[in-house]
């Protein structure tokens, strides 16, 4: 995803001293984090309020240091320079908006999840402790339930809404991202009753054109699927206060409205997840992104090992088929034709190789035009689907 260049050219002069105050801040934030206890001494631990933020993970109220006091980012600080004459006309170099940063994750949170450091205690509520604890020990089978999220649907991309008003609205086959964010939150105390509750009418944020606008009542049961104004919400209202107005997340909702067709990217998923997860709170929460080139055939049960076995599923963006595997509700294809997608493991067995994969699309997304749901799919063949992503998405863990 380009990005545009966050800071102008600065003068030599301007540059050294930019410098030295970047890294006086850099240090000063680091000096109020605890080191890691060792020996024998018990575990400390810290709440995700008491980390640090990377950048681009600044709580709602908090300005970024170098921004502070509303200070203009093209103007190096004061100091007395010998007077020059300046021959011909200089034209200003454009102000970047400053608000605006890239996407980026926290190194702080992914270094705690490497290190077995993130954990969920009895409320549900993250908890990152200081010292890595003793290598868990997990069973060869489990899976999380899914008595009500395995009825989550999308929306079909025609038909009746949750009133009986007839539409139709072909961004709707592309809301697998929404989909798999309303069963990961499913499993989060602060977000659990907003998937099991929410209802309204819903709208997409833009207008793309006929069979791509569509203004339609979802509830959160209904035979046809559960979880269908969380979905709705998440695809079209979503927008993390911290996020709001950058330039990777310009307008509400988890699709980014000015691809066509409409996507969700991983960055806005990973954020949407972790705000609401979180109460809204923080974006820094749980979830960490490991690109699918990052990521080993080892290292894939071990993060779903970790994360079912504290009561959450894992997402992971896949291509539909590989020409070899498919996911499940899908066809065998060669990758080509195959598309990209968002499903969840919520289980596991080691014994026989396999996840338990839950798919959220409805009756008129997959190959075979059927409701979509829980299925069993290879350990190594969903693995192979990982890797075939042409995104290079990866899984959230």
């Amino acid at each position: 995803m380009p990005l545009a260049r966050l800071w102008p050219r600065l003068s030599v002069a301007g540059l050294s001293v930019l410098t030295v105050v970047l890294l006086w801040q850099v240090a000063g934030g680091l000096a109020g984090i605890a080191p890691a206890t060792s020996g024998s001494a018990p575990a400390a631990t810290l709440s995700p309020s008491e980390l640090g933020l990377s950048s681009a993970t600044f709580p709602p109220t908090q300005t970024p240091p170098v921004l502070a006091s509303g200070a203009d980012p093209t103007t190096a600080p004061s100091v007395s320079l010998p007077s020059a004459t300046v021959h011909g006309t200089l034209t200003p170099t454009a102000k970047p908006t400053p608000t605006d940063h890239p996407w980026q994750a926290d190194p702080i949170l992914v270094q705690a999840k490497v290190e077995g450091r993130v954990t969920i205690n009895s409320n549900g509520a993250v908890v990152i402790l200081g010292q890595a604890p003793p290598a868990p020990s997990y069973p060869a089978a489990k899976s999380l339930d899914t008595s009500w999220s395995g009825l989550i649907q999308e929306p079909p991309r025609t038909g009746k809404d949750d009133r009986g008003v007839a539409y139709t609205d072909y961004n709707y086959t592309l809301f697998c991202g929404p989909g798999t964010a309303a069963v990961v939150l499913y499993y989060w105390p602060a977000s659990r009753s907003a998937v099991t509750a929410r209802s309204g009418t819903f709208t997409e944020p833009v207008n793309l054109g006929a069979y791509r606008y569509a203004s339609t009542y979802w509830g959160a049961e209904d035979p046809g699927g559960y979880g269908r104004g969380m979905i709705m919400s998440l695809a079209e209202v979503e927008w993390p206060t911290p996020d709001q107005g950058l330039s990777w997340w310009s307008q509400p909702g988890l699709m980014r409205w000015s691809d066509r067709p409409p996507a969700t990217y991983v960055e806005n998923l990973v954020d949407a997840i972790n705000w609401e997860a979180s109460g809204r709170s923080r974006l820094n929460y749980f979830y960490v992104i490991v690109r699918a080139s990052e990521l080993t055939a080892a290292a894939l049960p071990d993060h779903v090992h970790a994360d079912i076995n504290m009561g959450v599923p894992v997402v992971i963006a896949a291509r539909t088929s590989d020409g070899t595997n498919a996911l499940p509700y899908w066809s065998v294809k060669s990758t080509r034709s195959a598309v990209n997608h968002f499903v969840t493991v919520v289980g596991y067995d080691d014994t026989a190789g396999t996840y338990a994969v839950m798919d959220t699309c409805g009756t008129t997304c997959n190959d075979g035009s059927v409701r979509a749901g829980v299925r069993n799919i290879g350990q190594a063949a969903l693995f192979a689907l990982i890797q075939a992503e042409s995104d290079n998405d990866g899984i959230m863990w």
